[in-house]
């Protein structure tokens, strides 16, 4: 994120993405901002997905949050549960300066949220935004950081009227949504909360030191290809330790990565999790049995992985970045 004075440094909170649940976007999407005459007196000027040069009368003040929307989109609504990007600037209600933004930079990953997730506004704005819109929200300094987040020093308080503009970039599902498909003998099962959220239970036996790839629930989209930019929810746990070592359901922010193996790119994954996605679809389910030869070299691995190890990871593909 890119400061101006008074210097705000986005948060955990704000830059992470809490869960919610993830029904398909219809006509009849319910937003959680609604619709006000205070965000209607902000203009906008420049391209979407460009640092906008913003305008309102201050102080332009804020009861609750509200939205209004000030370039329409052509994209898909978002709705409750989506994985959104976008881009966002955060300016200060009374004299109308910046106070933080994101990069707006195509190099740059840009911030991601889950549409309609609880305490989050940028997160309740994306609830039935349309892909491709640019969007006004009046709301206080509390309503974007948290009560009692915000250092005294900068002259802000909980209370202080904020005004966003945020630009809506792309949207993913929230989780697999594909159709259940059966288990497999020497597979872990896999149950799921509503939210997506999977629990993983190891069967009580050796691992084959096979690579395993088994789809759980079967989606409709895309077949990802090497070297496609992936976003993707994920859990990793050890088979000998039933261990999770990484999970971003737990950072509650999905995750990209390139189909590739850390061998051919050093920003690439796992091999044998690189050769399982190779050609399964957005909307699936993927539980991976990874054999040690086929993980990290010796010496490399995590210290939250034992040398050796087998490792197991469930992933959810949301979509893939163009």
């Amino acid at each position: 994120m890119r400061t101006s004075a008074p210097a705000i440094v986005m948060t955990a909170v704000v830059l992470g993405t809490l869960t919610a649940c993830a029904p398909a976007a219809d006509e009849a999407c319910s937003p959680v901002v609604p619709t006000g005459d205070q965000p209607s007196f902000v203009e906008a000027s420049g391209e979407l997905l460009s640092e906008p040069r913003v305008d309102f009368p201050t102080p332009l003040l804020s009861d609750s949050p509200e939205r209004a929307v000030l370039l329409a989109g052509e994209g898909d609504t978002i709705g409750a549960g989506q994985t959104v990007d976008l881009q966002v600037s955060l300016f200060d209600g009374e004299s109308g300066e910046l106070i933080t933004a994101s990069s707006y930079d195509e190099e740059s990953e840009p911030l991601r949220r889950t549409a309609g997730a609880e305490g989050d506004i940028i997160a309740e704005a994306a609830q039935c935004a349309e892909v491709g819109s640019r969007v006004a929200v009046t709301a206080t300094i509390a309503d974007v950081f948290g009560p009692g987040q915000i250092d005294p020093s900068t002259g802000l308080e909980d209370a202080s009227p904020v005004v966003l503009v945020i630009d809506f970039q792309e949207a993913y599902l929230g989780k697999a949504d594909g159709a259940p498909q059966l288990g497999a003998s020497g597979v872990p099962a896999v149950v799921t909360t509503p939210e997506g959220v999977p629990g993983i239970t190891i069967p009580d036996e050796q691992p084959s030191g096979e690579l395993i790839d088994h789809v759980l629930v079967l989606g409709d989209g895309e077949a990802l290809e090497a070297g496609d930019r992936a976003v993707l929810h994920y859990t990793g746990l050890v088979w000998e330790t039933e261990e999770v070592f990484d999970s971003s359901w737990e950072r509650g922010t999905a995750a990209t990565f390139p189909i590739v193996s850390f061998e051919e790119d050093p920003a690439g994954i796992v091999p044998g999790l690189a050769q399982a996605l190779e050609g399964k679809t957005v909307g699936s389910q993927v539980v991976v049995v990874i054999p040690p030869e086929l993980g990290y070299p010796e010496g490399q691995a995590p210290a939250t992985i034992p040398a050796g190890s087998t490792m197991v990871f469930v992933v959810d593909i949301l979509g893939i970045e163009e």
